[in-house]
């Protein structure tokens, strides 16, 4: 049987090859950045502390200081450039599993260590909001002086008899303090990422808490999502942008006024997996892009007994596929769209040895001229000199 679907996958593999190969990556007037070659001077590597990995989102605090990234092990770490190193900001572990959580890459211990996934400060208050994706919605505040995070509203997770169970993105309303925050998945857990995107499973939410309202209710705005990921709020404050990853799509939520509100809207559907996003100084916004979202994944959604076939293989096949798939053609890692309506401006592309460096970029974000590289896999952060 796992012969069968083997050769069913790479018969699939080679058609969607055949795909990839004959459509092209954007229009001819699309900006491209590619990186590469005689760039690689212009491209900084910074290993992430103590054997950790996968810095999959940053963040920066009010006064500039960081980027700050939550990593594979449960920890927040804090980039301190004048002195070039890593400094332990907070973690989602209890304090007596951090000594032997410290280092891990195993996603086997991501239920007991954590995983932070999303990132996002109050820059009134200074707290520090994660989105973790075994722990749930968490904070930190400046005066904790333990630096553990604690769970955001568990009075309202335990009435409904369950915890979160894969938090992404978040984000927060400067003008109201509003915590917004996404659940990938209601059945799957983040280490199940494939097995959500193969099943096309639409468990997924959009949810909002109000740090003000004091009852520690969470409330759904959106259900029925497929892999729900990344979130931003747009710069006038009216809506949300959201990243569904299985689709391809964005997504705009409209928060006022009061006409528009609660409304959603596709703003684009793009050729890739998307993951988080971050607005650019320049205009628009950055999406990190994981892979290609080729036929297979596609055939996977639509065709059942496809489906079957790949989960029934063990998960290192599928991976292996789908980032051999990934890196056919021009490996784009993230995409520039308008904001109003969703049309590619730019995109940033890598080849040669780079290919294999920014492998499942998570997050693209622009400060200063520069270009922060996130990866929930690799073990640094990529720093590009525009």
């Amino acid at each position: 049987m796992k012969m069968t679907a083997l050769a069913v996958l790479a018969a699939a593999a080679v058609v969607a090859a055949a795909a990839i190969l004959s459509s092209p990556d954007a229009r001819s007037d699309v900006a491209v950045l590619e990186i590469g070659g005689g760039d690689n001077g212009r491209v900084e590597l910074v290993p992430v502390d103590a054997g950790a990995a996968g810095p999959e989102s940053l963040e920066f605090d009010g006064g500039g200081g960081g980027p700050y990234a939550g990593v594979s092990d449960g920890r927040v770490l804090r980039w301190v450039p004048g002195e070039r190193r890593w400094e332990e900001h907070s973690s989602s572990c209890a304090p007596e599993l951090l000594d032997s959580c410290r280092g891990s890459q195993d996603p086997g211990r991501e239920h007991e260590c954590g995983r932070p996934l999303g990132l996002k400060f109050n820059h009134d208050t200074g707290e520090l909001y994660v989105a973790d994706a075994y722990h749930g919605l968490r904070v930190v505040s400046p005066d904790d002086d333990d630096k553990v995070s604690r769970p955001v509203a568990p009075q309202w997770w335990q009435g409904t008899g369950r915890a979160f169970s894969f938090a992404n993105g978040v984000e927060v309303d400067p003008d109201t303090g509003a915590v917004y925050f996404t659940e990938t998945s209601t059945r799957f857990q983040r280490r199940e990422f494939l097995t959500i995107v193969i099943s096309g499973d639409t468990t997924g939410r959009l949810l909002r808490y109000d740090p003000k309202s004091g009852d520690g209710e969470v409330e759904v705005l959106v259900d029925g999502l497929a892999f729900p990921n990344g979130l931003a709020m747009s710069r006038d404050g009216t809506h949300l942008l959201l990243a569904e990853t299985t689709t391809g799509r964005i997504l705009r939520y409209w928060l006022r006024p009061v006409a528009k509100a609660q409304a959603i809207e596709e703003v684009a559907r793009l050729p890739w997996f998307p993951d988080n996003i971050r607005m650019s100084p320049r205009g628009g916004f950055w999406v990190g892009l994981h892979a290609r979202r080729g036929k297979l994944a596609e055939w996977c959604i639509s065709y059942p007994w496809l489906r079957r076939l790949v989960l029934s293989l063990p998960t290192r096949h599928v991976q292996r596929a789908s980032w051999m798939l990934s890196r056919l053609g021009r490996q784009v890692i993230a995409v520039r769209l308008s904001e109003e309506d969703g049309k590619v401006m730019e995109m940033v592309s890598v080849h040669g040895d780079l290919q294999k460096t920014f492998r499942s970029v998570s997050e693209v974000d622009e400060r200063n001229g520069s270009l922060w590289i996130g990866s929930v896999m690799s073990p640094f952060l990529g720093v590009y000199k525009l």
